[in-house]
């Protein structure tokens, strides 16, 4: 009877032991970083990085893992979201976006997602080589870009809030009875960063023709377009070459040593479009620009100058350059 007594008074002691270690496992915040890539790499291109939630239980036997050992990931919510993703963004206001996927392996296999809510539970097994030292676990995370994003340029960034729930025996006794569970539910905030730059991929320029006539006045002036595509809300400028036979700026088609004098002005103007200064276009000056804001149109018009006296006949031809500049 008095053993007894005594034994009943040992397993009271011991629960009342294990319930004040409840909890006390460290998470700290974490962050992953993209780096640096062109407005049309993350339209076109699935981007990836890396990070690790920490679960650190401090010391503790390796090989003393129960099988109610349990670490569960859910994506809880995020600074900025579309669906079930937390999308990077310049800021609350901002109105550009690109979703991330958060997932436990490379390929993204098991997503977590916020809408419907996705839990990932790893147990004893999975938890053994996730072990750094004693107690503390590394769960690595893979982050991802859904491409189709048409951003502007900046720098974007997301926080993901990562519910972690945990259930660790930092010391076991005999008949493997936990004499210190560690049990908690926390949030652990992963800052994703990444800083998007301007570029430009197209210049689209057909060639001037003006056919054929038997005197200089007699040629028609042309009316035309060149388009470039270039990142959304990007500022730059466009410059026409004087061409390979210019003199005293003064554009020129040549047969031979035969030259005929001709411009381009920019619209249906008289205001020439040249490589320098002010005679170059600026991008806010655009004819035209598509719905996603990449690519816009420039008109202009070529006309062979009248006021010249008719050179020999032949063909005559030029190479003007297009040139752009942030």
């Amino acid at each position: 009877m008095i053993n007894n007594t005594i034994r009943h008074g040992l397993l009271i002691l011991l629960l009342l032991c294990a319930k004040t270690a409840l909890g006390s496992c460290s998470l700290p915040a974490k962050s992953a970083a993209f780096g640096t890539v062109t407005t049309f790499n993350i339209n076109s291109t699935l981007n990836t990085t890396a990070s690790a939630i920490q679960v650190d239980c401090g010391a503790g036997l390796t090989l003393g893992l129960l099988s109610s050992d349990a670490i569960s990931l859910r994506l809880l919510s995020a600074t900025f979201s579309n669906g079930s993703r937390g999308v990077m963004q310049t800021g609350a206001s901002g109105s550009d976006s690109i979703p991330v996927q958060l997932c436990l392996t490379p390929n993204c296999g098991n997503e977590l997602t916020i809408n419907p809510a996705s839990t990932i539970t790893l147990r004893s097994t999975d938890l053994l080589s996730l072990i750094l030292s004693g107690k503390n676990f590394i769960i690595p995370v893979y982050l991802r870009t859904v491409p189709g994003a048409v951003v502007s340029a900046g720098n974007y960034q997301v926080r993901l809030s990562v519910q972690v729930s945990y259930n660790i025996c930092t010391s076991i006794g005999l008949l493997n009875i936990c004499l210190t569970p560690q049990i908690d539910t926390t949030v652990v905030p992963v800052t994703v960063t990444m800083n998007i730059t301007n570029d430009c991929t197209t210049i689209s320029a057909p060639d001037i023709n003006f056919g054929s006539a038997p005197l200089v006045d007699r040629f028609a002036s042309i009316s035309q377009s060149l388009s470039v595509v270039c990142s959304k809300g990007s500022t730059y400028s466009i410059g026409l070459s004087n061409g390979r036979h210019a003199n005293n700026n003064q554009r020129y088609m040549a047969n031979g040593t035969n030259l005929l004098a001709y411009e381009i002005y920019k619209g249906s103007s008289s205001n020439r479009w040249g490589p320098t200064g002010t005679e170059r276009v600026a991008s806010s000056t655009a004819s035209s620009t598509s719905t996603d804001g990449q690519i816009k149109t420039y008109n202009y018009t070529a006309a062979i100058l009248s006021a010249q006296a008719t050179p020999a006949i032949g063909s005559y031809s030029d190479s003007v350059i297009v040139d752009l500049s942030f």
